[in-house]
């Protein structure tokens, strides 16, 4: 893997870990658990979790921004290739689905609601633990709801 590792921006990683829970809130509301801008936000979650991971690994933003993009399955990968062991079982079902729209502005645009991997329940646990492992990994206290 060429990268341009560097020391970690723990501040950042802190700030995409601190974002991704407020998308994930937004994407699991009790008032819509289904339309394509709960995926939408779905996307964001994901994409913020994974690249505080990144981030926590010394991957700068520009880094991610450039090669990443908005690649979720991508990200996924690189965050594995990292070491990290926390994906929780429909992660990468979720990025397959949601990575195509929402790196083609399908999502954003409300183009496309996607068919997801998973039932609404289910994906929500999925990102809620997702974002338990990150933190957990980057040293950032859980901000999961109990």
């Amino acid at each position: 893997m060429r990268s341009r590792r560097r020391d970690p921006d723990l501040h950042l990683a802190r700030a995409f870990a601190h974002n991704a829970r407020a998308f994930h809130a937004m994407a699991w509301t009790d008032d819509d658990r289904v339309s394509v801008q709960s995926a939408y936000h779905s996307a964001i979650a994901l994409e913020l979790g994974l690249k505080a991971y990144l981030l926590h690994r010394g991957l700068s933003d520009d880094w991610n921004r450039t090669h990443l993009r908005h690649d979720l399955t991508k990200a996924l990968r690189y965050v594995r290739m990292l070491g990290f062991q926390g994906i929780p079982d429909g992660i990468a079902e979720l990025a397959d689905v949601l990575g195509p729209l929402y790196a083609s502005g399908a999502l954003r645009s409300g183009m496309n609601n996607p068919e997801l991997p998973l039932p609404p329940d289910a994906i929500d646990q999925a990102i809620r633990d997702l974002l338990s492992a990150v933190e957990a990994a980057i040293g950032v206290e859980c901000e999961a709801n109990p």
